[in-house]
């Protein structure tokens, strides 16, 4: 019986060493993967051609004394593009107003450099203030004038495709895969909120109120369909058109 104990305590050993503290990522992310930008725990991590890691960008709050700030990202569904929304409050130098909060967006391509930058972004009440298509080439952006909030859809090299707004506060939006059409949520104060879905390509918009809709929800398809549960809520007329190229 002593010996059974002890070769159970020799084999979970090695487990429960580590227990008391994480890895750091270094140590954790691997070496070498596929090309292009992933993110894994709290890090985007970058890799080379050669699939060797070459760029490792924290996702987190800085905690180095300094103003608050916060960092967060995403990467595109393929790897190639990944963005950065840095978030930091500013006090003027006497202090005799409430901090304003800064934000910086930076879009980043397949080799790990900087595309291009936007200081307008913002962080909706839900979801992520970026969205991709599931090729990359079109980018959505939740965006913060004072109090007036838009949405913008965005070739990943930054050229601006079509926009809704302004609107009192933005809830959500959503893209769809081919990156044609968009929806977005927003709502008034002590008002029903508005599903505003619109074609991309076609630069046309259609509102609903979010009330006449199931559970209040909708969502578009690639083909231009909006639905509330099985229900048919609009539809846009659909045509091929040029796509922006593709990054390199």
């Amino acid at each position: 019986m002593n010996e059974a104990r002890l070769a159970l305590t020799l084999l979970l050993a090695p487990a429960f060493a580590g227990a008391g503290s994480a890895p750091a990522l270094a140590d954790m992310a691997p070496m070498r993967s596929s090309p292009g930008w992933t993110k894994q725990g709290s890090s985007l991590l970058h890799y080379d051609a050669d699939g060797s890691l070459t760029q490792e960008v924290p996702l987190r709050a800085a905690d180095d004394g300094g103003p608050p700030r916060e960092l967060r990202g995403g990467t595109s569904s393929d790897g190639r593009l990944a963005w950065t929304l840095e978030s930091r409050q500013a006090w003027n130098p006497l202090k005799s107003k409430a901090p304003e909060t800064r934000r910086l967006l930076r879009l980043y391509g397949s080799a790990g450099q900087e595309l291009w930058k936007d200081d307008g972004v913002d962080i909706p009440e839900r979801g992520e203030p970026v969205i991709f298509s599931a090729d990359g080439l079109t980018v959505l952006l939740s965006r913060r004038t004072g109090d007036d909030w838009s949405v913008e859809a965005r070739t990943w090299m930054g050229v601006l495709l079509a926009g809704v707004g302004p609107f009192p506060r933005l809830i959500s939006m959503a893209l769809t895969p081919n990156g044609r059409f968009a929806l977005a949520r927003w709502g008034v104060l002590e008002k029903s909120d508005t599903h505003t879905f619109f074609d991309i390509t076609a630069k046309k918009r259609q509102d609903v109120p979010s009330s006449s809709l199931l559970l209040g929800l909708a969502r578009i398809g690639d083909d231009g369909v909006a639905r509330s549960g099985s229900r048919v809520v609009l539809s846009f007329e659909t045509a091929v058109s040029s796509a922006p190229a593709a990054p390199k």
